[in-house]
């Protein structure tokens, strides 16, 4: 019933627009052979911090953070 698909395919578009967001690589380059954490830093972003972010991510638009 559309009551069970309607909600699903809302929640996983949010769920992919949330999480791709953040993910989208920087600046990366592979022969730097830095450690994982400075990899990490450079393959995610934090997304302008607003009221409307915010609400929509849950906070994870400081993804550097998270």
């Amino acid at each position: 019933s559309s009551c069970v698909y309607v909600p699903r395919y809302l929640e996983s578009t949010w769920f992919i627009w949330v999480s791709q967001m953040n993910h989208i690589p920087m600046d990366i380059d592979y022969d730097k052979n830095e450690d994982w954490v400075s990899t990490q830093l450079h393959a995610t972003c934090n997304v302008n911090q607003s009221v409307f972010n915010d609400w929509f991510t849950g906070h994870l638009n400081f993804q550097i953070e998270h």
